[in-house]
Parts: structure tokens; C-alpha cells; sequence
């Protein structure tokens, strides 16, 4: 009987400090350590350094991609705007869905155009073959930093990056 105490004593024990630290060596909410600043920052360097980008290739071309990317991003949040209505309203009629799929898909096509007028300023500062290596190095950063954010990494996100040259296979 002794035994049998101690044994589910010692469980309960260790259930109750395992629930404790549950997230040891996790973070717990990794939205709550983002930070736009650093990312951009680590964005820059890895598209400077996967690109070759000299530094004044650098500080002309920085700011018009940083300038494109906040255009895009308000017209993300209009996008998001559109698409939440659906979640927040039921009673939406087939017209009003028709109406939001073409603003949406409206403002995607604005999204690209930004784009495309940018590429064009960005042959003012860039090479053709240089533009086409950062497109490049902006998709695999993506990919990079979404592999970082992946829920259950025991990861140091940002101070510890992964990409560089020697892990490519």
C-alpha cells in the first residue's frame, strides 16, 4: 500500500511540474516577439548579401522596396477588410459576394501594377539580372522566415538565423 501511494504521489508530482513547464525552451506566443523593424532589417541583409548588392546599390535601393512593400501592405489591408465581411455578416446575398470577389481580385491587380511601377524605378538604382536576384532572395526569405515562426521550434528566431550561403544543398 506504501508503494502504491508513494508511485501515485510521484506521478502526480511530475504531472504537475511537467503542466508548469509545458513551453520550457518554447516560446509561448510567438506573435507577441515579433518585431517589423528586425525583420525588415534581417530582410535587407539577406537580399544585400543573396543579391550581391554593393552598399550604394544598398542605400538607393533599400528605400524603394520598403516604400513598395508599405503600398502593398495597404492594400493587403483593404483585401482583408473585404474578406472579414463575409466572416462577420451571414446574411450576405450572391451579389454582395460577387462584389467583394471583384474588389478583392480588383485590388490584387492594383497590388501587381504597384509592383510592376516599382521594378521599373528599381532599373534606376539595379541591373535587370540584379532586380531578378533580389526577386530571388525575396522568395527565399520568405520561405526562410516562415520556417523560423513554425510552432514547436526550439529555435532563437531572429538572433540565430539560418539562412546563409554554406546551408544551401
Amino acid at each position: 500500500m506504501r508503494r502504491f501511494v508513494l508511485f501515485i504521489t510521484t506521478l502526480l508530482v511530475c504531472f504537475c511540474v511537467n503542466a508548469q513547464n509545458q513551453g520550457f525552451g518554447r516560446i509561448q506566443n510567438p506573435r507577441a516577439e515579433f518585431n517589423p523593424e528586425l525583420y525588415t532589417q534581417h530582410m535587407n541583409e539577406f537580399v544585400a548579401r543573396e543579391a550581391h548588392l554593393t552598399e550604394a546599390e544598398s542605400t538607393k535601393f533599400f528605400p524603394l522596396l520598403n516604400e513598395m512593400q508599405n503600398k502593398q501592405r495597404q492594400i493587403g489591408r483593404q483585401q482583408r477588410e473585404i474578406m472579414m465581411k463575409a466572416f462577420r455578416n451571414t446574411n450576405i446575398s450572391e451579389e454582395d459576394y460577387e462584389q467583394m470577389v471583384m474588389r478583392v481580385t480588383g485590388l490584387e491587380i492594383e497590388s501587381r501594377k504597384v509592383e510592376q511601377t516599382y521594378y521599373k524605378k528599381f532599373h534606376s538604382v539595379l541591373s535587370w539580372k540584379k532586380i531578378y536576384a533580389v526577386r530571388v532572395a525575396l522568395a527565399r526569405f520568405q520561405v526562410e522566415a516562415l520556417n523560423l515562426f513554425q510552432p514547436g521550434r526550439n529555435t532563437n528566431r531572429w538572433t540565430t538565423p539560418r539562412w546563409n550561403n554554406n546551408n544551401r544543398k
